[in-house]
C-alpha cells in the first residue's frame, strides 16, 4: 500500500529540477607555469543551486583499460578548481577557474571535472521530487607544440587508424577513395586520444583514407594511402 500511495504522490506533484548551464565542456590547458581558464555556471531557475565539483583523474584515456580515479589526496593535486563549492541565488552567474600544475609533459593528461548540484531547500508546500543532474567537463592539459599523428596499422587482418602523436584529436568525415570522385563513406568518428587506436571494420585494398581531423593544435584533411592487397599477406 505504501508503494501505491508514494507513486500518487509523484503523480500529482510536478518534479522539481536543479538546474544549471556551463558555457563550456571541454578546456584546453598547456603545461606551461599558471595555465589556466574559467568555466562560467549559470543558475536559470527560480530554486537557490548549492553546487560542488569533483575531479577525476582519466588514466589510459581511449584504451581498453581505461578508468577515472576522482582526486581526493591534496599530494595528487594536479588540477586546481576555484571555489570547490559554491551557491548560486536564481540567474546568478558564478566563475569557476581551473589551473594546471603539470608540467614538462611527454603526452596530454585528461581530466573529468564534476558541476554536481546538491540538496537544498524546496520550495513547495506539496511533495515534490527533486532531480539533480550534474555537468562534467572535459579538460586535456597538453604539452606545449604538442600534436596528433594518424596512421594506419594491421589489426588482425584488417586496418585500424592510430593516433600515434601525444594530443587528441576529432575525426569525421572518413572516406575511403580509389579515385578523386570515387569516394565511399565509413562508419567511423569521433576522439581518438594520444596512443589509443580505432578498428576499421570494412576490409579495404588500395586508394587512400580521407578525413577531417581537428585538435588544439591544427585542424584539416588528412589523407592516407592504403597499400594494395589483404594486410599481412
Amino acid at each position: 500500500m505504501r508503494k501505491i500511495i508514494a507513486v500518487a504522490l509523484l503523480l500529482i506533484a510536478p518534479p522539481v529540477f536543479a538546474g544549471m548551464s556551463l558555457d563550456k565542456i571541454i578546456v584546453y590547458l598547456d603545461d606551461s607555469p599558471n595555465a589556466r581558464d574559467d568555466i562560467v555556471v549559470s543558475n536559470p531557475d527560480d530554486e537557490t543551486l548549492y553546487l560542488q565539483t569533483e575531479i577525476y583523474r582519466v588514466e589510459n584515456p581511449g584504451l581498453p583499460d581505461e578508468k577515472r580515479v576522482r582526486v581526493v589526496d591534496p599530494k595528487e593535486f594536479k588540477l586546481l578548481v576555484s571555489p570547490a563549492k559554491a551557491v548560486l541565488a536564481s540567474g546568478e552567474q558564478k566563475r569557476f577557474r581551473l589551473m594546471s600544475l603539470e608540467r614538462d609533459l611527454e603526452r596530454e593528461k585528461v581530466y573529468r571535472v564534476t558541476f554536481k548540484p546538491v540538496v537544498g531547500d524546496i520550495k513547495t508546500d506539496r511533495t515534490a521530487l527533486k532531480i539533480l543532474v550534474a555537468y562534467q567537463a572535459l579538460v586535456f592539459v597538453q604539452p606545449q607544440g604538442g600534436d596528433y599523428e594518424l596512421k594506419l596499422r594491421e589489426n588482425d587482418g584488417g586496418w585500424e587508424l592510430k593516433n600515434t602523436g601525444n594530443i587528441n584529436v576529432e575525426i569525421s568525415r572518413v572516406q575511403h577513395c580509389l579515385s578523386e570522385v570515387g569516394c565511399e563513406p565509413l562508419e567511423l568518428k569521433g576522439r581518438l586520444y594520444a596512443g589509443a587506436s580505432l578498428p576499421i571494420e570494412r576490409p579495404l585494398t588500395g586508394g587512400q583514407l580521407k578525413l577531417l581531423a581537428r585538435s588544439s593544435a591544427r585542424a584539416g584533411e588528412v589523407v592516407l594511402p592504403l597499400p594494395l592487397g589483404v594486410p599481412g599477406n
